[in-house]
């Protein structure tokens, strides 16, 4: 059979370019499975999809800041995917750059050098 829907799919991890997401996997169908993750925001290109063979966790990089994503995952095997799993998640705001520090060169000590 095709696999049940991966479980119980959570944010682990937020940045400004990335999320980092982890699930429970579901029946595997009796066959071995793998995952199929995407993520999708406005008016931002689709990152590509993101394969992973072991493991319930990954993290989606090349994301745009303050951004929401709807991401899926869905669960393959030979016999065909599963229903995705869903999540919507945002970017967080990338930092601004703090203002540039001019330094004044040390000043003179009062009074000269001594003879």
């Amino acid at each position: 059979d095709r696999p049940d829907p991966p479980r119980a799919l959570r944010l682990s991890g937020v940045s400004g370019t990335s999320l980092s997401l982890e699930w429970d996997p579901g029946f595997d169908g009796g066959l071995p499975q793998h995952f199929l993750l995407r993520a999708e925001g406005p008016d931002a290109p689709p990152p590509p999809a993101a394969l992973v063979t072991s493991g319930f966790a990954l993290t989606l990089g090349g994301l745009r800041p303050d951004t929401p994503y709807d991401v899926t995952v869905r669960a393959r095997n030979a016999r065909g995917d599963s229903a995705p799993a869903r999540l919507r998640a945002v970017t967080s705001a990338l930092p601004e750059a703090p203002p540039p520090v001019w330094e004044q060169p040390p000043a003179a000590p009062p009074g000269g050098p001594e003879d």
